[in-house]
């Protein structure tokens, strides 16, 4: 694949999950604890990629298995502490705090590689943390509230499993890969949801109560599922930082539409929050800063 077509996938796989924070939060306010709603969604993804891809599926050799299965673990845990945090904090924050993988995802390449960062890598993922650090601290009493804390670790297991991803998607179908984490992580929210409720309680006589499970599998499907998809294909096509960086425009996405749909608070520390992180993203995907600081090395 044409790696531009790649880098193009990603950002469509951020732009999905941007919409996604508006959504995830209006089922979360409107009664459905996180453990049930990240049942339906990804029950609703594991269904549609088996059904899609059920004969590759029984082909799988152990590999490529247990390969999604030790994915799944990561996956799941990323997005148990994302969604977790978005209960207690807004779509703008949750987002832009999720953008904290970018700073992470070159730290991890470094302890697993020993590989040299690039040096519009480091500059780029400091830019990044600034960004996070302006919608994140309270500048009054120098603290970080309590669900954008969860965000931050959900961002953690993100780079993890970004990392990883990135170099299993190489060796393997990425179809069948998919469905393996997939089905581990609908196992581990099906153990939770139970342990924290059960099903979410659904009067399929009252449209305002059925229209939330709808919403659910919608997200599933596009943001569990579709865009799920576009992120392993894209990975597949660039390496593990690029990759990072681009689907990270969800969170420029998801305070966009939180603000301009959810009225999320607006302000100057959200606007510089998002500038900043979009400032990062566009210094990691040009060459400029590497090659000032080249030149200036050479005089």
């Amino acid at each position: 694949m044409n790696r531009n077509l790649a880098r193009i996938i990603l950002i469509s796989a951020g732009l999905i999950w941007g919409i996604g924070f508006i959504g995830n939060k209006y089922i979360l306010d409107n009664g459905w604890n996180d453990s049930q709603l990240l049942f339906v969604r990804f029950f609703t993804a594991t269904i549609c990629v088996f059904f899609i891809y059920h004969k590759r599926i029984l082909k799988a050799n152990p590999y490529v298995i247990k390969s999604g299965l030790f994915l799944g673990v990561f996956l799941y845990l990323g997005f148990l502490f994302q969604t977790w945090g978005l209960v207690h904090t807004n779509p703008s924050n949750n987002a832009l705090i999720t953008a904290g993988y970018i700073v992470l995802i070159p730290i991890i390449i470094f302890v697993f590689e020993r590989t040299t960062i690039p040096k519009k890598t480091v500059i780029a993922g400091a830019v990044t943390l600034l960004g996070i650090s302006l919608i994140t601290v309270n500048f009054k009493e120098l603290t970080v509230s309590y669900g954008d804390t969860l965000t931050f670790i959900g961002a953690f297991f993100y780079a993890i499993h970004l990392y990883f991803l990135g170099k299993l998607s190489k060796k393997v179908d990425l179809f069948v890969l998919m469905a393996f984490q997939l089905l581990i992580f609908s196992f581990f929210a099906t153990i939770m949801m139970m342990i924290r409720g059960g099903l979410p309680t659904v009067n399929f006589s009252s449209f305002d109560s059925y229209k939330i499970l709808i919403l659910a599998m919608i997200i599933g499907f596009f943001a569990s599922f579709v865009a799920f998809l576009f992120q392993s294909i894209g990975q597949k096509n660039t390496n593990e930082a690029e990759a990072a960086i681009l689907i990270s425009t969800e969170s420029l996405f998801g305070p966009i539409f939180a603000i301009l749909f959810y009225n999320d608070p607006f302000n100057l520390y959200v606007v510089f929050g998002i500038l900043f992180v979009f400032l990062g993203i566009i210094l990691s995907e040009t060459s400029f800063i590497q090659d000032y600081i080249y030149r200036k090395v050479r005089r």
